[in-house]
């Protein structure tokens, strides 16, 4: 099978299996509810207006990536790429306060999932230069599922019915064990 055609199969795979991926990543009912308390609601409204102009600035570029993955346009999708992972609004816009404030407000889970987000996307950037498309498309798979994760556990407030399902509760098991017939 061609490469041109591997490629839409190898995204509709990563993204249906991002619930699953979602799942496993869970660890326990009590992490995950003292985290959800420290979601982004609790930052100051200067602090909450950038990471909004952040996360935009994120999805805007990610829109604008898509047609250029799967049209071979490598330069651009790596230029995109990489203004995603230099692309810290909230640190070229924060006071020495706000600095301070964010960094003790917000979970480590969150930074951990940024600083995840921000080297993904320095990694896509250097794949897409070398033109591998499969990891290219896995890169872009890969800052979904961080948005995705993030989202659930810190902006539950914005998006109600995106959640993560605990670990206990998964059927991850069952699903891999299921034989397709094709």
């Amino acid at each position: 099978m061609s490469i041109l055609f591997r490629l839409p199969l190898i995204f509709l795979a990563s993204i249906s299996l991002s619930n699953l991926a979602l799942a496993e990543s869970e660890t326990g009912h009590t992490e995950h509810q003292s985290e959800k308390r420290q979601s982004v609601t609790t930052l100051s409204p200067a602090i909450r207006t950038l990471l909004t102009q952040e996360m935009n600035s994120i999805q805007k570029t990610m829109t604008e990536i898509l047609p250029l993955l799967v049209s071979g346009e490598w330069r651009q999708v790596s230029e995109l790429a990489a203004k995603i992972a230099g692309g810290h609004i909230m640190k070229q816009k924060l006071s020495a306060e706000q600095a301070q404030e964010l960094m003790t407000t917000l979970p480590q889970g969150f930074k951990d999932l940024d600083n995840n987000f921000h080297n993904s996307a320095s990694m896509m950037s250097h794949v897409a230069k070398q033109g591998h498309i499969e990891l290219v498309a896995f890169y872009y798979y890969r800052l979904t599922e961080l948005c995705i994760t993030c989202h659930a556990k810190y902006a539950q407030h914005r998006f109600p019915n995106l959640f993560l399902v605990p670990k206990e509760h998964s059927h991850g098991k069952q699903q891999q064990t299921q034989k397709h017939n094709h």
